[in-house]
């Protein structure tokens, strides 16, 4: 018979702790209950530090380990508060008097409230995520499109717009655009600052009043919270104001938003052939038709990207939104932050591996280039305006407008073009001429990717 409560990845209730728990490791240092307790613990100890050394004039400096062990004693002692944070506190107090500390235990949240604790340590965790794991995640499909970007830059393709052929464009410069786009919110992205509180029970540094009226609480409160790393908020209830919070949240979205235009677009170019999956032997498409090779990396990132976005996009309306002084919703949705974290996460290794088994098939894109030369009509129409032909847009949409135009076709229409022979030949040279933009653009993205990245 099977017991559920038996610790195993096969009963967990979603795949991110489940059959892709193994691919995830990474996030638990910052978003398991486990981390969760150890940096609360830390920033506690922090603040005892701190507070003893501004009533006392003197510097105190000790260490707090924290074990799998010491988490399990705290979990116990939660069953009796009732209350996560109050437990962390007795377990610290219990420690101080172990290691002769005793007559640090009134100094433990002196004048403070749990949310202090909370907000500064939700904020380092999130920064140490962004620094460790994000910004990893980031450089490596930056890596991976900027190879792309640059084997492909000069390999010309049918450009459509409304999923007609309309003109002419490089299948490097499409990948640079997610490159660019990437940059200018990742750069975004790092710059955001993580605020946080330590002004008491309702911001009001009440608590901290009463401790001494005569010292400078703010100034105390405005150091601790700099010393952390963190800008102070001074617009707080019991709870630091989410803002912060939420433009990280929603620059995530953005960046989330921009992957999941390149996959689907991945998505559509092996619809039209003009990528292929690699063939990898011991694998296998589909359980009923054996020929498959699915892009099923791009596709779980997409799902991924999406469901993500939606978890994030609720948790920047509803976490800025709290009744009066403080209700308790927030509490629960912010401990959801793991969930598009984690979805996240596997989205970009799915990007990653996806365009590393892609192949992009040059004599496809060049056969359907060459099947639309229509796609160059917008150039005869710019030449011959230049040249004085006022009403060539209108004669072209008479002669082209639904129809497609081969090589010959496209030849025999701008002999029939109504200029001089020489201006004819010049524009069918100017037809086979390179155009170096589309590589120059491939070249800004990489040069600025490298700088943005680090790479």
């Amino acid at each position: 018979m099977i017991s559920w409560e038996t610790p195993d990845p096969l009963f967990a209730l979603t795949h991110l702790d489940g059959r892709n728990s193994h691919k995830l490791m990474m996030l638990r240092p910052y978003f398991s209950e486990f981390a969760w307790m150890k940096m609360r613990l830390s920033v506690m100890v922090d603040y005892v530090m701190a507070i003893y050394t501004f009533l006392e004039g003197k510097k105190i400096s000790f260490v707090q380990d924290f074990s799998l062990a010491d988490a399990r004693k705290i979990t116990a002692m939660e069953t009796k508060t009732n209350h996560d944070l109050k437990a962390i506190e007795q377990f610290l107090v219990f420690s101080l008097q172990k290691k002769k500390l005793g007559f640090l235990v009134p100094y433990v949240n002196l004048g403070i409230g749990s949310e202090d604790i909370n907000s500064v340590a939700l904020a380092k965790l999130l920064g140490e995520c962004r620094e460790s794991v994000l910004l990893p995640c980031f450089q490596k499909i930056a890596l991976s499109l900027i190879v792309l970007a640059q084997a492909e830059k000069d390999t010309i393709m049918v450009a459509r717009t409304h999923a007609i052929a309309a003109n002419v464009t490089t299948f490097g410069k499409e990948v640079a655009n997610s490159l660019l786009r990437l940059c200018d919110e990742i750069k975004l992205f790092t710059s955001l600052k993580f605020s946080a509180k330590c002004t008491g029970e309702v911001g009001s540094l009440q608590g901290l009043f009463a401790v001494d009226g005569d010292h400078d609480w703010l100034s105390f409160s405005d150091n601790f919270i700099r010393g952390s790393g963190l800008v102070p908020s001074h617009a707080a209830t019991q709870i630091a104001p989410y803002d912060s919070l939420v433009r990280f949240l929603q620059s995530l979205e953005r960046i989330n938003a921009i992957l999941l235009d390149f996959v689907q677009n991945m998505w559509l170019y092996v619809l039209v052939g003009y990528v292929r999956v690699t063939k990898v032997e011991t694998e296998v498409g589909s359980a009923g038709m054996p020929h498959k090779i699915n892009p099923i990396y791009f596709e779980g990132a997409e799902g991924g990207l999406e469901t993500a976005n939606g978890m994030l996009e609720t948790l920047s309306s509803t976490l800025p939104v709290n009744r009066l002084q403080r209700d308790f919703s927030d509490s629960t949705t912010r401990r959801s932050i793991s969930m598009p974290m984690g979805l996240s996460v596997l989205s970009y290794q799915s990007i990653v591996e996806g365009i590393k088994r892609l192949s992009v098939d040059r004599e496809v894109i060049a056969s359907s280039l060459n099947r639309h030369q229509e796609v160059y009509l917008e150039s005869v129409k710019a030449f011959c305006f230049r040249r004085g032909v006022g009403d060539i847009y209108d004669w072209l949409k008479d002669k082209t407008r639904g129809k497609t135009l081969n090589a010959k076709e496209l030849q025999h229409l701008v002999d029939e073009i109504p200029i001089d022979v020489h201006l004819k030949d010049e524009l069918k040279t100017m037809l086979t001429q390179k155009n170096p933009y589309p590589a120059q653009i491939v070249s800004e993205a990489v040069r600025r990717t490298k700088l943005v990245l680090k790479l």
